[in-house]
């Protein structure tokens, strides 16, 4: 989802400047820099993962009086790249498609909360599955990314209408909040569901949380 900086207080937009500068040190301590410069895969990931990016948040839909609907793709990935790695990336293409968009002033907020809080979520729910489901790639498949990723888009569409409910709701355009999670759910637990069955079948190596996953399980 995105906001316009527009429709923001100074306070709003002033806060979440703050609070993304903070979250955007703390990843940039935490990525292997050296990892990514000296590994050709692991850059090649990053730039896969942030031009898709990219790609996938140019195409959304526009309801008046609501933020833009687009696919999030961050469940997929966090679980390509991991927790910090994902934060970078996804801090890259908020900046790209803000600057392009003409709308310097949302990226913050943008990316806070639809990119930061979707991957600590996707994050949190992996090491919930890891912890309480078997060890099978059904598990990994159907809990984190299918389900993980209706989670963390439910949770970014939560935090982005929490700075003002949308005056579509008021206009019918959508029939009820739970109706809304629903809408935004579906297509990003099939899209996102589907990238990550892909890789477990094809290129399990691709996933970071997937092998980390297993590891723990192995040393267990």
């Amino acid at each position: 989802m995105q906001l316009d900086s527009d429709s923001l207080s100074l306070f709003a937009t002033t806060g979440t400047c703050v609070a993304a500068l903070a979250v955007a040190v703390a990843a940039a301590r935490r990525v292997r820099w050296r990892t990514l410069a000296s590994q050709q895969p692991e850059f090649h990931r990053w730039a896969v993962c942030a031009i898709s990016l990219m790609v996938l948040w140019s195409i959304r839909t526009d309801v008046p009086g609501a933020p833009g609907l687009h696919i999030l793709g961050v469940t997929a990935v966090t679980l390509v790249l991991g927790l910090w790695p994902a934060v970078m990336v996804t801090l890259l293409a908020q900046a790209v498609t803000g600057v392009l968009g003409g709308d310097i002033a949302g990226i913050p907020i943008n990316w806070l909360a639809s990119s930061v809080i979707p991957i600590v979520v996707t994050e949190a729910w992996r090491r919930l599955v890891l912890k309480l489901l078997p060890a099978d790639p059904f598990a990994f498949i159907f809990g984190s990314a299918f389900f993980g990723s209706a989670l963390a888009v439910s949770a970014a569409s939560l935090a982005t209408l929490l700075f003002g409910p949308p005056a579509a709701f008021g206009q019918g355009a959508v029939p009820s909040w739970g109706g809304f999670f629903l809408l935004v759910a579906f297509p990003e637990a099939f899209i996102n569901g589907a990238i990550v069955t892909l890789l477990v079948v094809q290129h399990p190596d691709h996933l970071a949380g997937y092998d980390a996953a297993y590891r723990v399980r192995r040393q267990v």
